[in-house]
This record gives structure tokens, C-alpha cells and sequence, in this order.
């Protein structure tokens, strides 16, 4: 699965995409990127999910071969 990070995520891990080996639910996706980076927990609780460019809820499952996009909150004023 390849993840590609957006904004405010993408600045703090100075870096634009990356790929794990990773197959379950979003809910399970964002767990294990918050055990993985557990300074972004409080923008990964609120960031969007995206996969093959359509965003998913929660109980979307992961195949393993998918596009993932992680986009954080937008604020503006």
C-alpha cells in the first residue's frame, strides 16, 4: 500500500509519500500510523482518508494494492 501525505503532515514528516505492507480497516490504518508517529496523533484523529482518490469511512477495508491519501484539516480563513 503506498500513503501519500498532505499539508501540515507531510511539513512535520518531511516527506510526500511512503509504502507499507499493511492490509485492514482505515480505523486499523490510523491506528498504526498514530503507534508510528504518535506526535501527529491529534492531527491523525481528524484527518480524511482517501483510497484510489475516493474518500472512505472508517470501516473501509485495505486490500494492500491501493493508493492511499492522508489529508489533514484545512483551516482558512
Amino acid at each position: 500500500m503506498k500513503i501519500k501525505y498532505f499539508a501540515v503532515i507531510r511539513e512535520k514528516l518531511k516527506k510526500e509519500e511512503e509504502e507499507f505492507d499493511f492490509k485492514g480497516s482505515v480505523a486499523q490504518l490510523r491506528q498504526f500510523l498514530i503507534e508510528n508517529y504518535p506526535e501527529l496523533e491529534p492531527i491523525l484523529r481528524v484527518s480524511l482518508f482517501a483510497v484510489n482518490e475516493e474518500y472512505v469511512e472508517e470501516g473501509y477495508i485495505i486490500k494492500g494494492d491501493e493508493r492511499v491519501a492522508l489529508i489533514p484539516p484545512v483551516s482558512g480563513g
